[in-house]
């Protein structure tokens, strides 16, 4: 359905953007599974990003970046943005969290690599390197926007 509907040009591709990533994090989980927190700067908007990747492949990518830019990416169909119903950039942080600790292993299993989906997650290490992520990105959010506002008071 996907390849059908790309076809016939039913979704429409982003442009390019330029990406800069500042003050980057990595948290390692296990061999092959990384979290990667950064503050992310786009044409539309800056903000905490965090992304899941296994064997060095993105897997889910958030983008925290306030109301109606904020969106994230779920591999292999990293083209496609799905914005955020939440439009404060804490509400999407949050809602990163509740997708990367309810749908990440779900997501790990439907990769067509099979190193990936025969990944075996310690899940106890997973949710608690996952409470760090947390705390980073909140981190960016209020002290990087911090910064930039006393830089840019307009």
């Amino acid at each position: 359905m996907f390849k059908f509907l790309r076809k016939i040009n039913f979704f429409l591709k982003p442009k390019k953007d330029f990406v800069k990533h500042n003050e980057e994090k990595i948290y390692g989980v296990q061999k092959g599974l990384i979290f990667q927190v950064y503050w992310k700067s786009l044409s539309i908007g800056k903000g905490p990003a965090v992304i899941l990747k296994a064997f060095d492949k993105e897997i889910l990518k958030f983008d925290c970046l306030g109301k109606d830019r904020g969106h994230y990416h779920i591999a292999p169909y990293y083209h496609f943005r799905i914005y955020f119903i939440e439009e404060t950039v804490q509400d999407q942080i949050k809602r990163s969290l509740q997708e990367l600790r309810t749908n990440g292993m779900k997501y790990l299993a439907l990769q067509k690599d099979q190193k990936i989906k025969d990944l075996k997650v310690d899940i106890e290490q997973y949710k608690k390197i996952l409470d760090l992520v947390e705390r980073k990105l909140i981190s960016f959010h209020f002290n990087i926007q911090k910064e930039n506002i006393k830089s840019n008071p307009n």
